[in-house]
């Protein structure tokens, strides 16, 4: 069986679709979410939409957390809390609830899927530095961690008490224990604007981190007619 994961993405329609499209042709079976649906991007209740579509098994993001702890959006950057203001004004009571359903983590296949540390969930911790990462695998229960919310795919393996970056997009698992960061669907921060996710052959035993081209020039498009800060679209193209 093929997992596609996928996190953060940030109500990017244009890029979700796109990473749809390629995870079905690559002969993907399950869609597996981290968190934030929503923030930055312009159709929020179109993504939801799609997850459920896809029966999308979901993990909460600060930002969907927002959402339904509204009081949260002011502890925002301006352009995150414009596109929450904008969020709550499209949202459904059913799309609420549905977000409200999402857990901080979820846990199968001698895995953990998260948005931020699965060891602390709730902190929304991001496991960005080499020495948080190397934490979390040092007091992980599980042989293998998918998170999110930095933006940035990679893979690290811990191999007895050593902990490395991996280099390649294709990695096959050992008997040892594994970060991966599928990076971001809707808005990448690490240079490359392409829309970024991670495929789980369960049979073969492999992690690949894809990256899938989108028609970003509409998603701008949609940015700039809705009257939004500039930054927010130019940043799409340069992957920051």
């Amino acid at each position: 069986m093929k997992i596609a994961i996928l996190a953060d993405i940030h109500a990017n329609l244009e890029a979700l679709e796109s990473i749809l499209i390629d995870a079905e042709q690559q002969g993907s079976e399950r869609f597996y979410f981290l968190g934030d649906i929503i923030g930055y991007g312009t159709d929020p209740v179109a993504c939801i939409c799609r997850l459920k579509e896809v029966e999308a098994i979901c993990v909460l993001g600060n930002h969907d957390q927002a959402l339904v702890e509204q009081g949260l959006i002011r502890t925002f950057n301006y352009m995150a809390r414009t596109s929450l203001y904008e969020a709550v004004n499209q949202l459904t009571e059913d799309d609420l609830d549905y977000i409200n359903s999402f857990a901080f983590r979820h846990i199968e296949y001698d895995a953990v899927f998260s948005h931020a540390n699965p060891i602390r969930p709730k902190e929304w911790e991001p496991l960005f530095l080499y020495e948080q990462i190397a934490w979390c695998l040092n007091h992980l229960d599980w042989s293998t961690c998918f998170s999110g919310h930095t933006h940035q795919a990679g893979i690290y393996c811990k191999t007895g008490n050593k902990t490395v970056p991996l280099t390649s997009a294709h990695v096959a698992l050992g008997r040892h224990k594994y970060f991966i960061n599928p990076g971001s669907v809707g808005q990448p921060r690490d240079g490359d604007w392409r829309a970024s996710y991670a495929i789980w052959d369960m049979e073969r035993s492999y992690v690949e981190l894809r990256r899938v081209e989108y028609p970003i020039k509409r998603t701008q498009e949609k940015i700039l007619n809705a009257g939004w800060p500039q930054y927010m679209a130019e940043r799409l193209e340069r992957g920051e």
